[in-house]
């Protein structure tokens, strides 16, 4: 099954409802905006680690259900966290592609070099310091 559809199975199920009405009732105030010396009433449960991280739907699960990995927050501040999440992401990826675009470029600067019967990096001398 895919991801999505084991996401939608806990968000759907009994365990989560449940786990989600306490965690509102026992925090009701959004935890973010509370650090804040604010006080917003909480509407969302946030997962602190993202369930999505999970390589299993076992351990989808454990995370979904684990108490200490919830947290009460206001829609506002919800949607903020997943907007930094995601942000976070695109940053890495485009970190990740410029690293490998990078890497390419050294490999064939050496493959052109030691064609063109030019020393490349690797056959070059350390410099003594």
């Amino acid at each position: 099954m895919s991801q999505k559809h084991d996401k939608q199975r806990i968000y759907n199920s009994k365990e989560w409802k449940i786990i989600r009405a306490a965690k509102l009732q026992r925090t009701p105030l959004c935890e973010v905006c509370k650090s804040k010396g604010l006080a917003v009433s909480a509407r969302a449960v946030h997962h602190i680690i993202p369930i999505e991280t999970a390589t299993s739907f076992e351990e989808m699960k454990q995370l979904a259900f684990r108490y200490t990995n919830l947290m009460s927050v206001c829609y506002t501040c919800h949607s903020e966290i997943h907007e930094a999440l995601r942000s976070r992401s695109r940053e890495g990826h485009q970190r990740s592609s410029e690293a490998a675009l990078q890497r390419w470029i050294e490999k064939h600067e050496k493959v052109v070099a030691h064609s063109e019967g030019k020393p490349s990096p690797v056959d070059l001398p350390e410099k003594k310091k």
